[in-house]
């Protein structure tokens, strides 16, 4: 270690640095780290015990990396008008927790941390921008995914109170995607017959939902995707592999920056495992993602992970000149940023006239629609999100069905109230 990584740990920086320090220290001897290394950005997963964030940021005064904030489970509508219009009841349990007692003590020690409250997880798209090789602690897989695999970011699954402790000691140990060993692709995935020219975010998050299923926490390169791929149809592909399975990193030839061959992302070697993705795989993983057996919707759920400024454009564009039907719900969530863009663009007028309604919340994992959605009539939602379907589906224990397909797809079935297969 460093004089100064020393003093950390000595406690000469204060008691929350010393604790954030043994912390990584501890998991990097977990995995056999040979030293600490100097980390550029963290992103924070917001559900965090208080007294734990105390405890590691005791005496700070300021994070040593730029540190983005992951969205809340609490539904902050950006338009409190749509409120209603979600249905949402103003004695929601998670609202007495989120506006007093333990949410506002946490986010004044993030504030006082000069955490960036972005409340996203799309930190990429809001400020947070990873170059190849910077070290990453991510909270939120989605985000890490799409940093290790598309900027070639040097980030792992970590933990929560991991990346609070690099947030204010600059450090992280010398592990997992950090070593470039350990980020060379075990695993080939080869396209078998796929009209990609024509794909839809939909069907690229098909691709990724099946391959992580597939590879589990295995290291793989994708060969025969366009070099064109935009960051939306990336993030879509990459999005959905850490809930199917617990991927690290996802190369594609030509498109990850240390990935521009395919012997160069299999490190030279020969693949462990060659697997095979075609038609009929995508249509398995949507049949795994389809749990609806009525064509009726009852919310239509856009956002996971939140829209980016195109995908808003384009949803505002499906919608001019419509009306949401009266029975069902329109959630669209992005970051406030973004959403002050879309402002600025008309967007947001437009999906607002139409019957939408935006939010910053998380509608994934933590989307309160998984829990109380039954409770407000909300029996089937579609959606074009492989990781937002897989995570309603379990979190609601089943009792929230779901339609997954195009973003076109599901704009329609918001004006029509029926989900329509092609």
């Amino acid at each position: 270690m460093t004089k100064e990584e020393e003093g950390m740990l000595n406690g000469e920086h204060g008691p929350g640095i010393k604790r954030s320090m043994e912390l990584l220290v501890k998991l990097g001897e977990a995995f056999d780290a040979e030293r600490m290394i100097m980390a550029q950005s963290a992103h924070i997963h917001c559900a965090m015990s208080l007294d734990l964030l105390s405890e590691l940021t005791e005496g700070a005064t300021q994070c040593r990396v730029i540190t983005t904030t992951h969205p809340n489970a609490y539904p902050d509508v950006l338009d409190p008008t749509g409120c209603k219009r979600i249905g949402l009841p103003e004695n929601y349990d998670i609202y007495e927790f989120i506006h007093g007692g333990p949410w506002r003590q946490i986010e004044d020690i993030f504030k006082r941390l000069g955490y960036l409250l972005t409340y996203t997880c799309v930190p990429f798209l809001v400020g947070n921008l990873p170059r190849m090789g910077d070290v990453i602690s991510w909270g939120g897989t989605s985000g890490a995914v799409t940093a290790t695999s598309m900027f070639g970011a040097c980030g792992s699954r970590d933990s929560v109170p991991a990346n609070v402790a690099t947030s204010v000691t600059g450090r992280a140990p010398y592990i997992g995607m950090a070593v470039k060993q350990n980020r060379y692709a075990q695993v080939l995935v080869e396209l078998d017959g796929l009209d990609v020219a024509n794909f839809t975010n939909a069907d690229y998050g098909a691709l990724g939902y099946y391959i992580g299923g597939k590879t589990g926490s295995k290291n793989m390169v994708i060969n025969g995707l366009p070099k064109t791929l935009t960051l939306e149809q990336f993030r879509y592909l990459v999005s959905p592999m850490p809930v199917s399975g617990a991927t690290n990193i996802c190369h594609v030839a030509g498109v990850t920056p240390e990935a521009r061959t395919l012997d160069e992302a299999l490190g030279g070697g020969k693949p462990e495992e060659v697997i095979t993705a075609g038609r009929d795989q995508i249509k398995e993983a949507v049949s795994k993602l389809t749990t609806a057996r009525s064509d009726k919707v009852d919310l239509v759920k856009l956002g996971c992970p939140h829209c980016s400024i195109i995908e808003l454009r384009n949803i505002a564009s499906l919608l001019t000149g419509k009306k949401v039907q009266p029975n069902v719900r329109l959630l669209v969530a992005t970051a406030k940023q973004i959403y002050v863009l879309a402002e600025v663009m008309e967007y947001v007028d437009i999906i607002k006239q139409a019957g939408g309604v935006f939010t910053n919340t998380c509608l994934g994992s933590q989307d309160p629609f998984n829990f109380i959605g039954p409770k407000l009539g909300v029996e089937t939602v579609a959606t074009n999100s492989a990781r937002s379907a897989h995570y309603s589906a379990r979190t609601s224990g089943g009792k929230i069905k779901l339609l997954y397909g195009s973003v076109k797809q599901c704009i329609d079935s918001a004006i029509t109230g029926k989900w329509r297969t092609t």
